[in-house]
């Protein structure tokens, strides 16, 4: 995998950008765990929060580890690093997961989705990442839900040994077009899907608008998230070649904030999971690295949002068990009093997930024993702001 890329510049501000992912989904599942225990929905804008903060750790993720690759890298060292630093802390939630469906009887959220329950090879395929690309009823949502994004995360890094020599031979004023069409390919798929049809979703505002393989072709398939990953990994080069003016991150939330509910409105139910805020999630990303590479003030830059960004992979696997368990075990709290007390417990739960075993295990798994004759071979630090998946 031989790069040549400008060195890694550490930007904290995106390592805590990476904390709003997170509780986008988090407010999201909260929403719709709530709204269905009392037996409605929550509003649309609330429940796609979790679709737009599950794009925002895709772009994130083409984003840094675009940034931080090194020419002295190798795919084998790469990807090491990549599963040392999903699996550990998925492999813990998931066997407390099964632990809790299997044998302490919490039943699953199903979302209204038209599935069975799942079998046990399905949690075991879960465990290993793979479920959601089996195409059978009973693999799909096994295990740990939130996961499918993973399985999105786990295919781009096989091919970010392919992707990257791409990207950064691409010249500088190509840079823009070629953005231009990771956007327009993130548009294609929800149009090619509105010729899919099927089993339509009851999912309340998009009652009757949604099918089963649409959804499943433009928010759960890995490929249909690629564009996602790839307009990240250009993002990346125009920040380090600084070929592309820069859009405060003020405008860009605005942007963000008047897309989603527009979109909602004017578009079909496929354009809602990626589409409709894929250039505001772009131009936040963009905007956000810049003002550190500028040393601009930023909150999401303070020692407390650098931590919550840290931890913030540990908050998006443990937030929906967490959620879950609270609404099953003390129903009789009240949605927004239950909602709040899971907020807090997933996040000391993912504290101490991060402390105890992400860590630990990641600086254990990649570290690299040499013999002492040898002549010590340089292996690519880490990304200091690497996100992972969620919604």
């Amino acid at each position: 995998m031989q790069i040549s890329l400008v060195s890694f510049t550490r930007l904290p501000s995106l390592t805590g950008l990476r904390f709003f992912a997170a509780l986008g989904v988090f407010v999201c599942h909260a929403a719709l765990l709530t709204a269905r225990d009392e037996g409605g929905w929550p509003p649309p804008v609330l429940f796609l929060l979790g679709a737009v903060g599950v794009s925002l750790f895709f772009v994130l993720s083409g984003f840094v580890l675009t940034l931080s690759a090194q020419p002295t890298d190798t795919a084998r060292s790469f990807w090491r690093r990549r599963i040392a630093k999903i699996y550990p802390n998925h492999l813990v939630v998931w066997v407390a997961l099964i632990s809790l469906f299997r044998w302490a009887g919490m039943p699953r959220q199903d979302n209204e989705l038209p599935h069975p329950a799942p079998s046990w090879l399905g949690d075991l395929a879960n465990a290993l990442l793979i479920n959601n690309l089996i195409p059978l009823p009973k693999f799909l949502f096994a295990g740990n839900p939130v996961t499918w994004s993973l399985t999105c995360e786990l295919v781009f890094y096989l091919l970010f040994p392919l992707l990257i020599p791409m990207v950064v031979r691409l010249r500088q004023q190509w840079l823009l077009i070629a953005a231009i069409g990771a956007v327009a390919a993130t548009w294609v798929i929800p149009l090619i899907s509105l010729g899919l049809h099927g089993q339509l979703l009851p999912h309340g505002f998009m009652n009757g608008r949604l099918t089963a393989p649409q959804f499943g072709l433009v928010y759960g398939f890995p490929l249909s998230r690629l564009p996602e990953f790839i307009l990240g990994m250009i993002l990346a080069r125009m920040h380090a070649n600084g070929s592309v003016g820069r859009i405060g991150v003020i405008p860009s939330v605005t942007l963000l904030a008047v897309c989603l509910p527009l979109g909602i409105a004017v578009l079909p139910a496929p354009f809602y999971f990626s589409a409709i805020t894929i250039i505001p999630v772009a131009l936040t990303v963009r905007a956000v690295a810049s003002g550190d590479a500028h040393g601009a003030r930023s909150l999401l830059r303070t020692p407390g949002m650098v931590l919550l960004g840290n931890v913030s992979y540990a908050f998006y696997l443990v937030h929906a068990m967490i959620l879950a368990l609270t609404l099953y075990y003390c129903s009789g709290w009240g949605a927004v009093t239950s909602a709040c007390v899971a907020f807090l417990v997933a996040l000391v739960a993912s504290w101490l997930l991060y402390t105890l075993i992400e860590r630990p295990c990641f600086q254990r798994l990649t570290t690299v024993n040499h013999r002492p004759s040898s002549q010590p071979k340089q292996i690519a630090q880490p990304p200091v702001t690497e996100p992972s998946s969620q919604g």
